[in-house]
């Protein structure tokens, strides 16, 4: 810092900018393409959300969660506090699986979608690249699993203990 510096004179050492940011002089400019401006096509094309995906994914992930649930059921409900808090959890859940539903019928229909065992043999892209059907489905189901299978574990460990 320049306070601590001040005792010798020439203590800071000048760098000269240019050397270290490109000027704007420096940089060249853009071509100038000619292409036509006019869109090819329609102004707009929606896209299906999930063209690659069969429904019956869908359905293996709405039945992880409900098994998640339905541990935490098994795992605390011993009074009418805990149903309670069970069941705003249940309301969540309907309310997390049905906008995604609504979405779903909100879009065009772009063909029949894939069976699971045609998922399970092609795959699909993904923003990082081509993902086997096998991988793809375990991404998809990794967490609520884990989550049910813990959730059973402490269930579990509580009655043993409790």
């Amino acid at each position: 810092m320049r306070h601590e510096q001040l005792a010798a004179k020439d203590s800071f050492t000048k760098v000269d900018i240019a050397a270290v940011w490109p000027a704007s002089g420096q940089i060249a400019p853009l071509p100038v393409l000619d292409i036509d401006e006019a869109p090819a096509g329609s102004p707009f094309t929606p896209t299906p959300a999930a063209a690659d995906v069969p429904a019956a994914v869908g359905g293996l992930i709405v039945t992880s969660y409900a098994a998640l649930l339905g541990s935490f059921a098994l795992a605390t409900v011993n009074s009418a506090q805990s149903a309670f808090m069970i069941a705003i959890c249940g309301l969540f859940l309907v309310a997390y699986f049905t906008v995604p539903y609504l979405f779903f019928r909100q879009e065009p229909k772009a063909g029949p979608r894939p069976s699971l065992g045609l998922f399970l043999r092609q795959g699909m892209d993904t923003f990082t690249g081509r993902s086997t059907g096998t991988a793809a489905l375990v991404q998809m189901l990794v967490v609520p699993v884990l989550l049910t299978f813990g959730a059973l574990a402490m269930g579990v460990i509580a009655a043993i203990y409790l």
